[in-house]
C-alpha cells in the first residue's frame, strides 16, 4: 500500500484512513466521491480508550461526499456530506485525529 499524508478535493483515487479511535473509512475521489465509514476494528488509541464507540447515521453505506475541508495525517477530517441525498443540504462530518492514509488497489469492474 501506498501511504499518503493528506488528501484534497483534486485528488483522484480510492482511498482507506483511520483515525484515531479505530474506525476505518473508505473514500473515494474523481468522478462521483464518497465516504464510507466502518465502526472500529481496531482498539482506539490512548486518548479515546475511555470514549466509547460512536456509532453515526448511515454507517457502513457508502455517502455521497460533496467535499473535504481537511483530510491530513495527525489531525481531525472534516468532510462535507450529503447524507440527505437532496444535493443541497451540506452536512459537515469530523472525525478524531487521522492516523494513516493509503491509496487501495484499484481492481477494475467487477
Amino acid at each position: 500500500m501506498v501511504r499518503i499524508e493528506e488528501l484534497t478535493d483534486t485528488d483522484s483515487g480510492t482511498f482507506a484512513f483511520r483515525t484515531s479511535t479505530g474506525s476505518l473509512y473508505r473514500i473515494a475521489l474523481g468522478n462521483s466521491p464518497s465516504l464510507t465509514r466502518l465502526p472500529a476494528d481496531q482498539d482506539p488509541e490512548a486518548a479515546y480508550r475511555t470514549a466509547g464507540v460512536s456509532v453515526l447515521r448511515m454507517d457502513t453505506q457508502e455517502i455521497p461526499l460533496l467535499g473535504i475541508g481537511k483530510l491530513k495525517v495527525g489531525e481531525r477530517a472534516v468532510l462535507f456530506l450529503d447524507i440527505v441525498g437532496d444535493g443541497l443540504t451540506v452536512t459537515a462530518r469530523d472525525t478524531s485525529e487521522v492516523v494513516s492514509i493509503h491509496l487501495l488497489k484499484s481492481h477494475g469492474p467487477i
